[in-house]
């Protein structure tokens, strides 16, 4: 009688190696966008983080400096070099919060607004070569694949937050 060879030690392996694969492909990916991106930035003699700061404060003008660092993920010390950079161009102007005097509050100047527009554009030709060759049910199985990778991680944070601090 002949025997089967044991398969579990292969399935093992292969699903061991996909986890690698995804980060891999997850990591390699943001970073050619996010390369992408930059060249485009570039163009208009931006770097990204510029560009994501004028992207945020476009959806929540009028955004306090310590809503804007949180949303951006970054340290209070480097969004002021970035709006001080942005400020000097004249893309956005701080001012005084009229409730608290010890706040600052951030919004777009029209010549903020404008190049909103054009990195709006930009991005959308970027992300549209990037999925050329998916179809609609394709974008909409990644977008629901990937909240959830993003909704477990979130939740994995906030489980292992420090008490007292927010994630």
């Amino acid at each position: 009688m002949e025997t089967k060879p044991d398969r579990e030690p292969i399935i093992a392996g292969l699903l061991q190696e996909q986890p690698r694969q995804i980060a891999t492909l997850l990591h390699d990916t943001t970073r050619l966008l996010r390369r992408r991106f930059d060249v485009e930035a570039k163009a208009y003699g931006l770097t990204l983080p510029q560009w994501k700061a004028l992207g945020a404060i476009h959806r929540e003008n009028d955004i306090t400096q310590v809503a804007l660092a949180s949303a951006l993920d970054i340290d209070a010390m480097t969004l002021s070099g970035i709006l001080d950079r942005l400020e000097k161009r004249g893309l956005v102007e701080r001012f005084v919060h009229p409730d608290d005097s010890r706040a600052k509050l951030t919004r777009l100047t029209p010549e903020g607004i404008e190049i909103v527009g054009v990195a709006r554009h930009v991005g959308a030709t970027v992300f549209g070569q990037a999925m050329e060759g998916l179809t609609p049910t394709d974008l909409a199985q990644l977008i629901e694949h990937l909240t959830r990778i993003r909704t477990n991680l979130s939740n994995f944070d906030q489980d292992n937050a420090e008490p007292g601090k927010a994630s």
